[in-house]
């Protein structure tokens, strides 16, 4: 043990989604645990993703059904005016409320919390800057590296808070643009669209690949390119943005389709082209950690190459996995930490089933998916059947103005569901069922006998079952 340093069984280097869950299993399990955290536990997720952007894509979903609720017998005589400072604190009281439930977690489960810049000093210890002075932190069993990602730029200009924005800018923005030039046409690009859109700003979408939402199931993609070029958004697609300029009137972008060259202009610009891994300058390198491109290599359990010290979420690879890439989502993190504290416990968890991991984008229309895409499921040889059920169908979702979209469910032919896909309302809250068909290798036949009530977007899914299982209701 190092001079002067505190011992403790686990010692995590990230408090967010994958470090807090890895830490509240382990002291379930009897382990004593110290989790370093430099920003505020919660991570990435909590304070700049996942919850305040759900946050303002609600309360854009709610003006828009201010805008329709004359379809309803509600007559609104006015557009609705967007405060926007008052979204903003409606996104903060959320994210409030959440941190401070956290807060509480880490003290009832006893994890010591240190705050401060961390780093991996050797295989068993990490050093801490915090404002009081420099910690040292032994770890008896373990070290586990949680450090996150970070939103990536643009190789020729950076994200400046101002007129380019990032998905963590965005959230803190002054005001809402008149105009914005969004690039990248994936989950974080389409939803920051889809809030941009509803609150009236003219959007513009810039995406390299043919197609948006590139990892949904193709009919998806069409159908949600659809869906939002109807809501007035438009769309670049197979474009690479070759340069870009802020000045004092906006933005210019240089774009490049099929040779030709096009400048876009915008009060704004956010670039959503991925996230990097928060792996620079914490020592993994000096340890002689394995890395691919910023990456912590590990095995399915989590190890690195380096005995004793194992890694989870945002910031690694797993090639034994046979699932590239590794999925960048707060639930897949919270997963793993479970998981890697009851392997470190001396349980016996099944890896996790990066095949069946749900993933949603939260714009309008939502589209939720699990397991093999169609196309997915023929390149890996499989002879697969696919059946829809439309939500123009459901008397719910025509209550909810949204009587369009699909469930896409894919089977093996005389076999098990393998994949389903969603784009309509609510999509994200009926992908869960979803999940359990794929993890269990379910049969339509067997899915077919589950009974959804009525009325309910669920029947939805339930039809979607019932057409696999050749006996559908209401249409294909």
């Amino acid at each position: 043990m190092a001079e002067g340093s505190e011992s403790f069984d686990l010692v995590i280097l990230g408090g967010g989604n994958a470090g807090y869950a890895a830490a509240f299993r382990a002291n379930e399990l009897g382990l004593s645990v110290a989790m370093v955290e430099r920003d505020k536990v919660g991570g990435t997720c909590l304070h700049r993703g996942c919850i305040p952007t759900k946050a303002l894509l609600h309360a854009a979903e709610l003006t828009d059904e201010f805008r329709a609720a004359g379809d309803f017998g509600i007559i609104v005589n006015d557009e609705p005016t967007v405060d926007w400072g008052k979204v903003l604190d409606f996104k903060n009281s959320v994210v409030g409320s959440m941190y401070k439930g956290l807060q509480g977690l880490v003290k009832r489960h006893k994890v010591t919390l240190v705050e401060g810049g961390g780093r991996l000093s050797d295989p068993k210890t990490v050093v801490v800057e915090t404002d009081d002075g420099e910690r040292s932190l032994t770890a008896d069993k373990a070290v586990l590296l949680a450090t996150g990602s970070y939103p990536r730029n643009l190789p020729f200009i950076e994200a400046d808070g101002d007129r380019v924005l990032n998905s963590s800018y965005g959230l803190i923005a002054d005001d809402i643009p008149s105009s914005i030039v969004i690039v990248g046409g994936n989950y974080i690009g389409l939803e920051f669209a889809s809030v941009y859109q509803s609150f009236g700003a003219k959007v513009e979408v810039v995406e390299m690949l043919e197609r948006i939402a590139p990892a949904e199931d193709e009919e998806v993609s069409a159908a949600l390119l659809k869906a939002l070029k109807a809501r007035g958004m438009s769309f670049h697609l197979g474009a690479s943005v070759t340069g870009a300029e802020a000045n004092d009137s906006g933005v210019e972008v240089e774009i490049e389709t099929e040779g030709n060259k096009e400048t876009l202009t915008a009060d704004r610009m956010l670039v959503a082209v991925g996230r990097g891994p928060r792996t620079d300058g914490m020592g993994f390198d000096e340890a002689g950690i394995d890395m691919d491109k910023g990456f912590i290599l590990t095995d399915t359990s989590f190890a690195t190459s380096v005995d004793g010290v194992y890694a989870i979420g945002d910031a690694i690879s797993v090639p034994d996995a046979n699932w590239d890439p590794h999925p960048q989502l707060a639930h897949v993190a919270f997963q793993e930490g479970m998981n890697f504290a009851e392997r470190l416990a001396g349980l016996d968890p099944a890896p996790v089933d990066y095949r069946n991991i749900p993933h949603c984008i939260y714009c309008q229309p939502e589209v939720a998916s699990v397991g093999l895409t169609e196309k997915k499921a023929k390149e890996m040889g499989m002879d697969v059947v696919s059946k829809k059920s439309q939500f123009v169908h459901n008397a719910r979702a025509l209550m909810l103005g949204g009587g369009s979209g699909f469930t896409k469910v894919v089977t093996e032919k005389e076999g098990a569901v393998v994949g389903v896909h969603i784009i309509g309302p609510r999509a994200s809250d009926l992908i869960s069922e979803a999940m359990l068909a794929t993890l269990w290798e379910a049969y339509p036949s067997e899915l077919a006998e589950v009974i959804h009530p009525h009325p309910t977007l669920s029947e939805v899914m339930g039809e979607a079952f019932l057409s696999a299982a050749g006996k559908p209701l209401h249409g294909a």
